[in-house]
């Protein structure tokens, strides 16, 4: 049952993205604060049998980083470093949707869970218009749980999140994927 529910639940992103019902218009939505909505948690491990095709990623061919950051997570001895990647970022009617890689180094090969990875942080990314001094944070309905995905050290784990477009005449903004980790400038928006 476990490895049925990862397709169908990118199926039903990838049905909700192309059907255009896709939140993010208003203050409420856009600030990742929405109460009442529905919510839709995507995630795709590393196993190529388990789902990264569903998720659009060539294993054998992925894309290449857009931006990349590496950092030590607090609390876990067994994992040494966490490096999160934004490998997309596209712009789909009113929102920017994106997908992470995050892969865990270090000792043993027990599976461990993306929040784990993250030092038991959320995934919460952020955009930041330092010209304007304006946050875009992400869609909390559209954003992968870090505690429903798993991967062991070293294998990939894919995550997804949306976020609102940015004013006109924005072309970059600074990224933080999580508050951990340093904070990655003049990311090209879509």
């Amino acid at each position: 049952m476990k490895s049925l529910c990862r397709p169908v639940a990118v199926l039903a992103l990838s049905a909700t993205v192309l059907a255009g019902c896709l939140p993010g218009g208003d203050d409420e939505t856009s600030s990742g604060n929405g109460a009442g909505e529905q919510q839709t948690s995507v995630a795709v491990t590393g196993n190529p049998e388990d789902g990264a095709r569903e998720a659009g990623i060539d294993l054998a061919n992925p894309p290449a980083p857009i931006a990349k950051v590496t950092f030590k997570p607090s609390g876990q001895d067994d994992i040494d470093t966490t490096t999160i990647e934004l490998l997309e970022l596209k712009r789909h009617e009113n929102v920017m949707l994106a997908t992470f890689r995050l892969t865990g180094e270090g000792r043993g090969n027990e599976e461990k869970n993306a929040h784990q990875l993250l030092g038991y942080s959320s995934f919460q990314p952020v955009f930041i218009d330092m010209k304007k001094l304006e946050k875009y944070r992400h869609v909390d309905d559209l954003t992968t749980r870090p505690g429903n995905v798993k991967a062991r050290l070293g294998e990939p784990i894919f995550m997804f999140t949306a976020f609102p477009l940015p004013r006109d005449g924005v072309t970059s903004m600074d990224l933080q994927m999580t508050g951990a980790a340093a904070v990655v400038a003049d990311i090209p928006m879509p």
